[in-house]
């Protein structure tokens, strides 16, 4: 049973709308005063030729890696269609749990990071320190890093990307929730894309949850005050950060 430390609590959760949120339920569950406006939504990329065209060359590849929960959904169902079995030496990476459970509704074996849930936990992997020759294909959204490509490039790989989707901001939802972050107790951002569109002047003394060093490295340039750092996204850890906040300010 989840404790009730959060019971009453305001908090404010902007990020795309998922159809099973763990993180939310938790929340709920904790009777938390829990409002939930997603300012992004993903949309599937509608020219598929390009993805289709590289999906058939899967085999080619010694790595795939999936860089986000809705980079799996997505490309395991390009994968399944064209694949009934993975081709042989094919290794399969997800970024965190929460990525790899996604595969194992199609019973492939996947690698991911156990601590630190994200690119750079990634790249503390065995399986990639040493790339002379290998083929290495990224399925992602549209624009992002270029971190996780750059250092397998320079390990030696050769990287391909497989783009299947955007990230597009609701600028009606983004201004509700700028105004809601005015009165909210807590202002949680799973990534610095949504930090970055949440920017506004008039909210920087919100408190902030965060998932990662980088995303608060980001939140503190931009002149937040107060920022707490979950131990990586998974809900459970971003839930404690939460808590953890709100715990610490009853102290103050």
């Amino acid at each position: 049973m989840v404790a009730s430390s959060l019971k009453n609590r305001s908090v404010l959760v902007v990020r795309p709308l998922r159809e099973q949120d763990a993180f939310l339920a938790l929340l709920e569950q904790s009777e938390a005063d829990v409002t939930y406006t997603p300012i992004m939504r993903i949309e599937p990329i509608d020219e598929t030729q390009s993805i289709e065209n590289l999906i058939l060359i899967l085999d080619q590849f010694d790595k795939a890696i999936f860089i986000s929960a809705n980079a799996a959904e997505l490309g395991l169902e390009w994968v399944d269609e064209y694949w009934p079995m993975l081709p042989v030496g094919l290794e399969l990476f997800a970024v965190g749990q929460q990525t790899a459970q996604i595969f194992s509704q199609y019973g492939y074996p996947v690698f991911c990071p156990q601590n630190q849930q994200n690119t750079e936990g990634l790249l503390e992997l065995e399986q990639l320190q040493k790339l002379d020759g290998k083929a290495v294909v990224i399925f992602r959204g549209g624009g992002g890093r270029q971190t996780l490509g750059e250092t397998l490039e320079q390990r030696g790989a050769k990287v391909s990307y497989c783009e299947l989707y955007n990230r597009v901001i609701e600028s009606g939802s983004l201004e509700r929730a700028r105004q809601q972050a005015k009165t909210t107790g807590c202002l949680i951002a799973h990534s610095g894309e949504l930090l970055q569109a949440m920017a506004d002047p008039e909210n920087l003394l919100v408190p902030l949850v965060v998932p990662s060093n980088r995303v608060a490295a980001m939140a503190q340039d931009m002149g937040y005050q107060s920022i707490v750092v979950a131990d990586n996204a998974l809900p459970e850890s971003m839930y404690r950060a939460v808590e953890g906040y709100f715990k610490t300010a009853e102290n103050v």
